[in-house]
């Protein structure tokens, strides 16, 4: 048996033997050629389902991207959350990544360049994008790529710092908090010393 849904008449449940089963678009009636009274055998049913679980996830898939990018990591956790089985998660995170849906390597660049104008340490974006997922060897790749020297995020933090502080221990210890190097920050602030 086929019957519209009243809080959504452009979907339909379906009902086996009088039990509702999954429900379905009118398209997905059509290509699965759904109709009233048809005999459906086992094979065919969990065929339907597989189906249409695989069109739901991915559906999931698309609106959980279409709000921000996100890494491979986390479309899969979300997936994971939703309860889809693994194979069908596997197949939708390949066809995404052939489809450039998702791409790390792209995330990484884009993570850093933002992280980086924001004075973020090398230290401190490695460890957000590793949590995301993002293999090290691409963040090390990317990082080494984008963001080469921490030297000139230094010193723009110490022009920063010194307007509201001039208590230097106090200003290396916020940077070092911050993920930067020592032997860099005391290079900052030997060039500062020689500038002024």
């Amino acid at each position: 048996m086929i019957e519209k849904q009243k809080k959504n008449n452009k979907r339909f449940n379906i009902y086996i033997d009088n039990k509702y089963v999954f429900s379905a678009s009118y398209e997905e009636l059509n290509f699965l050629d759904l109709k009233e009274g048809k005999e459906i055998d086992d094979e065919h049913y969990n065929y339907y389902l597989n189906y249409l679980l695989k069109r739901k996830a991915e559906n999931t898939a698309v609106q959980f991207l279409s709000y921000k990018m996100r890494t491979e990591k986390e479309l899969q956790e979300k997936l994971k959350s939703k309860d889809f089985p693994d194979d069908i998660i596997n197949d939708i995170i390949f066809k995404f990544k052939e489809l450039k849906y998702i791409d790390d390597r792209y995330y990484a660049e884009l993570y850093i360049e933002e992280k980086k104008e924001q004075l973020h340490s090398k230290y401190r974006i490695f460890s957000e994008l590793k949590v995301k997922g993002i293999d090290t060897i691409i963040i090390s790749d990317v990082l080494e790529d984008k963001y080469p020297d921490e030297l000139e995020i230094i010193k723009r933090i110490l022009y920063k710092k010194r307007k509201t502080s001039k208590d230097i221990v106090k200003i290396k210890a916020y940077l070092y908090r911050n993920g930067f190097k020592i032997d860099d920050i005391n290079k900052a602030l030997k060039l500062e010393e020689l500038k002024s």
